[in-house]
């Protein structure tokens, strides 16, 4: 029951770092909400994401979460190993 406890715990972190940096991708490129798309917007929604998945500015914040949720998995895995 606790590594499953362990393992969920893992998995929300995870499920954390995309749901923020999807949320954060779509405020950047300006995307609206997606029940409003509609031909040409899609297309320029879209390529704003493209864009915006080029640049350095949206891959820092990345980077410095991803580091984090690696350095909480890895102290999660070590609780784990020690509980076995």
């Amino acid at each position: 029951m606790v590594l499953f406890v362990l393992q969920l715990m893992v998995v929300a972190v995870w499920a954390a770092t995309m749901i923020v940096h999807t949320r954060r991708l779509l405020r950047l490129a300006c995307v609206e909400q997606l029940r409003r798309w509609e031909g040409l917007r899609v297309r320029s929604s879209l390529n704003r994401i493209w864009w915006w998945l080029g640049q350095d500015e949206f891959w820092h914040g990345v980077q410095k979460d991803t580091q984090r949720a690696v350095e909480v998995t890895l102290m999660i895995f070590l609780i784990a190993w020690g509980l076995v």
